[in-house]
């Protein structure tokens, strides 16, 4: 049996940020809307509409289907979202913008480079360890 998800709706600003996040990752991994929905399996516009903020309910399939497609951790788009997810955690920045959405851009752009510079700082300490 599959999990259920909640599917309460969220804010404008909330579905901006996921909607943010998803093109990012989507320009990173160098493809185009139509790349992407394609992929996926739903209309190019679905993806725009998601990327604009202007889905506030998304499906939990569809999110899953686009951090498959784009090699991104679907924890990430769930948390984004408001879905809990059935196992792992969200990386620091997409829980930092979901618990604290309301906080500054500032303040969440200074907490995530924070967090991403204290990950690779542990991660070098770690592979020097190793050798």
């Amino acid at each position: 049996m599959s999990p259920r998800y909640n599917r309460s709706r969220m804010s404008k600003q909330q579905a901006k940020k996921l909607g943010d996040f998803i093109r990012t990752e989507r320009e990173a991994a160098g493809r185009s809307l139509s790349q992407l929905a394609e992929a996926v399996g739903v209309q190019k516009s679905t993806i725009l509409r998601m990327e604009h903020g202007a889905i506030e309910s998304p499906s939990p399939l569809t999110l899953q289907q686009i951090a498959e497609v784009l090699g991104a951790d679907f924890e990430d788009l769930f948390a984004l979202a408001g879905y809990g997810t059935p196992d792992g955690l969200p990386a620091a920045g997409p829980y930092l913008r979901r618990k604290y959405g309301a906080m500054p851009e500032e303040a969440l752009a200074e907490a995530e480079a924070f967090f991403a510079e204290w990950e690779a700082k542990h991660r070098a300490e770690d592979a020097e360890e190793a050798e």
